[in-house]
């Protein structure tokens, strides 16, 4: 999460969304002049400037986080800024997003500690823990439909919404992040330099296989009941064969 006094705006940061990647964008906006530099970790960041949430290991032991909700952020940084600055997150197809975060869920496992895979283990031999550990399958597109059947799923809306209602000036859609950012820089009177958006966390999904043929007519209607705000809200649908 960012929140820049210099700027006058605040950005809440949701889950698979190139959050890091835009974070690293506006941060700079967040710091004095000629503080920032790149890191994909950070570590909490509070000044006259602005405020960037941590980023990165140990998270839980700071003020500022990273996937704060947004009533979290209001509650600390007061109703009153809170009312004035211009507020945005970027925002992503539930369909696609998914699939990123099954693929990202899937990679951690590969770093699991002693203890986790005590737990990875505990969840495959009961209905507890998490979903990604208890899946099966031979290919990808089983395991991840597997996934979703068990509840696997993306739990960030309250970083867009409070107490269920829309909360947020303006989205950047993840499907056109480029020509979304400039807007909000446009908006904001920010410069805008295409090079200075990174990618991060980039080659973690490696089946480009189009999104569609990751869903049958189960996994289909659980994710369209599970995100139907976000259906309906944000207007995004299943993307037709081959637009992946």
């Amino acid at each position: 999460m960012l929140i820049s006094h210099r700027k006058q705006f605040i950005v809440t940061k949701g889950k698979k969304t190139a959050g890091t990647s835009v974070e690293s964008f506006f941060e700079r906006f967040c710091m004095p002049e000629g503080a920032w530099e790149r890191l994909h970790d950070r570590p909490e960041h509070v000044s006259e400037a602005g405020i960037i949430g941590h980023r990165g290991r140990h998270v839980r032991r700071s003020t500022w986080r990273n996937h704060m909700t947004a009533a979290e952020i209001r509650d600390l940084i007061g109703q009153d800024v809170w009312d004035r600055y211009f507020k945005f997150t970027v925002i992503r197809n539930p369909f696609d997003k998914l699939i990123s975060l099954f693929y990202w869920l899937e990679n951690r496992k590969d770093s699991y500690t002693l203890k986790r895979k005590g737990k990875a283990l505990l969840a495959r031999l009961t209905p507890l823990g998490n979903p990604i550990d208890r899946i099966k399958g031979d290919t990808d597109i089983e395991r991840f439909r597997a996934w979703i059947a068990q509840g696997g799923t993306v739990e960030d809306r309250e970083t867009y919404l409070i107490d269920g209602e829309p909360c947020l000036d303006d989205y950047i859609r993840f499907e056109c992040l480029h020509e979304d950012i400039k807007r909000i820089c446009d908006q904001l009177d920010l410069p805008y330099d295409a090079d200075a958006l990174p990618r991060f966390k980039a080659g973690i999904r490696p089946d480009r296989a189009p999104i569609a043929d990751f869903y049958d007519a189960e996994t289909e209607a659980l994710v369209r009941a599970r995100f139907a705000w976000e259906f309906e809200a944000m207007n995004y649908d299943m993307p037709v064969p081959g637009s992946a």
